[in-house]
């Protein structure tokens, strides 16, 4: 009777002392925080740190029990991480293409720069490409001297357009654009979306006195 006492003494020790695995908790926050890929791919590290540090809390919880425990924050962790990543890639995907006209394809400023590693390079493939295609691009506004009724503006990738407070754009990183027909818009300081035929000329990207080499014929605007 006294050594089933002892032992059932000694049972409850070894689930006292034991440790709650660190890297199991810690993957569990990272799975929740995985939402915020939803606000720009870019933070995928961190449904990626989740999911390692899910497997590093299973592997310490695994090989050494008797100090360990954990492991179930070690598979929320892991679900969370996997399942909110994919979550907020599709909410994301979502909010870049439920504005985007059909028939027009979405692409970004970095799709139109050259690559600095290929010598010579002006434009890129990708761009040329698009020569003459319907794509829809967002961006900002530059500013003008007239503020509404615009038909014809330069648009920019950022906010930051005058040489005190940002770097001096490239000639690629400028679009010409001329809304045709009756389209008219008002001056904005947020992004805005263009939808239109892409004019390139490779030889203005050359131009050393500033030429335009990309210009957008835009039809729609959101």
């Amino acid at each position: 009777m006294q050594d089933r006492q002892d032992a059932a003494d000694d049972d409850r020790e070894f689930h006292r002392y034991r440790t709650v695995s660190v890297l199991a908790v810690v993957s569990t926050v990272f799975g929740a925080l995985s939402i915020l890929t939803a606000f720009t791919p870019f933070l995928g590290f961190i449904p990626i740190a989740g999911i390692l540090l899910a497997f590093l809390g299973f592997r310490q919880v695994r090989r050494a029990p008797e100090e360990f425990t954990g492991r179930g924050f070690a598979m929320a962790g892991l679900w969370l991480s996997i399942g909110l990543w994919a979550a907020g890639w599709g909410c994301y995907f979502y909010g870049q293409h439920k504005d985007v006209p059909y028939g027009y394809k979405l692409i970004s400023f970095e799709t139109l720069q050259p690559d600095p590693e290929v010598p010579g390079e002006v434009i890129p493939p990708a761009a040329l490409e698009l020569k003459d295609k319907k794509v829809f691009i967002r961006g900002f506004m530059y500013p003008g001297r007239q503020s509404t009724d615009i038909k014809r503006f330069v648009l920019v990738p950022t906010i930051g357009h005058c040489k005190f407070c940002s770097r001096d754009l490239k000639s690629t990183e400028v679009i010409l654009v001329n809304l045709v027909g009756d389209l008219t818009t008002d001056f904005e300081n947020h992004m805005a979306g263009f939808g239109g035929k892409l004019l390139v000329d490779p030889e203005q990207a050359a131009n050393p006195f500033g030429g335009v080499p990309y210009k957008l014929e835009a039809d729609c605007l959101r």
